[in-house]
């Protein structure tokens, strides 16, 4: 099983809530219909009076963290050390990519959820 990361996470609830939908909306056949079960609005207000935003792309990314850098002490060298491939770590990162013609919003599960 891999783990699922994002990188505004605030708490395991959230991680957890992304890595359901991740994983469901991975096995979906028809994944429209599972962003209206979840609850995933198409459309956004705008910040600013404008144009409502419309879902673009949900945007789900898997990295995999194969090393570690950092500064080298008095140098401006990195020191780099390869991870043994059991400390390869992989993330999955989940973005909704929301556009009007003055805006561009990509936002968190959580953060959509929230925005109706």
């Amino acid at each position: 099983m891999h783990d699922h990361h994002h990188h505004d996470h605030k708490d395991d609830n959230t991680a957890e809530l992304e890595g359901a939908f991740i994983d469901g909306f991975r096995a979906a056949q028809d994944r429209r219909a599972f962003l209206a079960l979840v609850g995933v609005p198409l459309e956004i207000e705008p910040n600013d009076g404008g144009p409502g935003l419309k879902l673009l792309e949900v945007r789900i990314q898997d990295s995999f963290q194969v090393g570690s850098a950092s500064p080298g002490f008095g140098s401006r060298d990195l020191v780099y050390q390869p991870l043994p491939g059991s400390m390869i770590r992989q993330t999955t990162s989940l973005d909704l990519v929301y556009v009007s013609t003055a805006e561009r919003r990509e936002l968190t599960l959580h953060a959509a959820l929230h925005c109706r």
